[in-house]
């Protein structure tokens, strides 16, 4: 067995390896690492543990980018996105390990984080770090074998399924839409601005066809009232897991319910073609909001970690601003960490 960085001759065998893996995620894929590559102008650096036999039999999914205080690996960046250890080859995983450290231990580098995987307990296992900050990640089991629609209805708590109920009374309908990305990009953009947000930029809507497959990969479902879209979602799904991605509505019609609608009709199909998870996505422990109302739609919590290790103590003296200026979308240290900044949490 040997070490390799992820390289265009791995692909077949490594897209092949993470298929094989119940706990992967779409942020594992090389599709997902291709479009963030393209998106962000960050450097593929992954690690793989390849056997003699060329087949992948474990991998550290890993992103970096170059900055003023040096070069910052995450795994991985943009919004959250989950990556940790991949396969259950205990020889292989502690070879990454190493291989993590080594990389990670360069005089040019500034900071690096691992963020866990919420289905896979041991994908932080034996990585050192000096900072920890933690999400609660929420998913909903949504493998259903029958009645998916019924039996999805059944296990919401009541105030979820009074908020369809009401959506369905006053008459919104929901259908997929791929073609609607425009709409999207424009009331995230809204949605963004109204609550002081980052909204994820125009180029990451532009990008999605390019690197994703227009309704095996990604689906929008949009949600209309007497025919004029009000809500809309992004879900993408990957191996076992739909990923609940980017949620928008209309602030006018916010109480009209569209957008649980959307997530519902969404959920039914996801339920419908075998997937068995339904992912929120992590949570920050403050967001009591957020969590209490993802909570109602059946979710089990699970608590997951961003390791960070500090290799130029120079970030730590950095400010916030300079920090999201120098690494766009890179989790560089916890913005509480900081020494010049008061204390925040980050936005990943």
């Amino acid at each position: 067995m040997r070490i390799e960085t992820l390289q265009p001759r791995h692909l077949p065998a490594y897209d092949s390896f993470v298929q094989q893996q119940e706990g992967s995620l779409l942020y594992h894929s090389s599709r997902y690492m291709g479009f963030l590559a393209d998106l962000l102008g960050c450097a593929q650096a992954s690690l793989l543990a390849v056997a003699d036999d060329g087949r992948v039999c474990g991998a550290l999914p890993l992103m970096s980018m170059r900055g003023p205080l040096g070069t910052v690996f995450n795994s991985l960046p943009y919004y959250g996105s989950n990556g940790g250890l991949l396969g259950t080859d205990r020889v292989a995983s502690e070879a990454l390990i190493e291989a993590y450290r080594c990389l990670t231990r360069d005089t040019s580098v500034a900071a690096s984080t691992v963020i866990g995987n919420p289905l896979v307990e041991e994908s932080l296992a034996g990585l050192d770090h000096d900072l920890d900050d933690e999400r609660i990640g929420q998913v909903s089991p949504i493998a259903h074998p029958a009645r998916h629609a019924e039996a999805l209805m059944e296990s919401f708590h009541f105030k979820t399924r009074n908020m369809l109920r009401k959506a369905e009374k006053l008459g919104v309908q929901v259908a997929v839409d791929n073609a609607r990305l425009d709409f999207l990009a424009d009331v995230h953009e809204e949605n963004m601005r109204e609550i002081g947000g980052l909204a994820k930029s125009r180029d990451f809507f532009g990008l999605l066809p390019a690197h994703f497959r227009s309704g095996s990969d990604y689906r929008v479902y949009v949600a209309r009232l007497n025919n004029e879209p009000v809500a809309a979602l992004l879900v993408f799904h990957f191996n076992r897991t739909a990923e609940y991605y980017t949620p928008v509505v209309r602030k006018e019609f916010r109480e009209t319910q569209a957008l649980s609608a959307a997530i519902f009709a969404a959920m039914c199909d996801a339920s419908r073609e075998g997937l068995a998870w339904w992912n929120w996505g992590g949570t920050w422990l403050s967001q009591d909001g957020v969590h209490r109302f993802k909570s109602r739609w059946a979710t089990r919590d699970i608590r997951y970690h961003y390791k960070t290790t500090v290799r130029n103590r120079m970030v730590l003296q950095a400010s916030r601003a300079e920090l999201l200026a120098a690494y766009p979308s890179f989790y560089v240290v916890p913005f509480g960490a900081l020494i010049t900044a008061e204390a925040s949490h980050a936005i990943h």
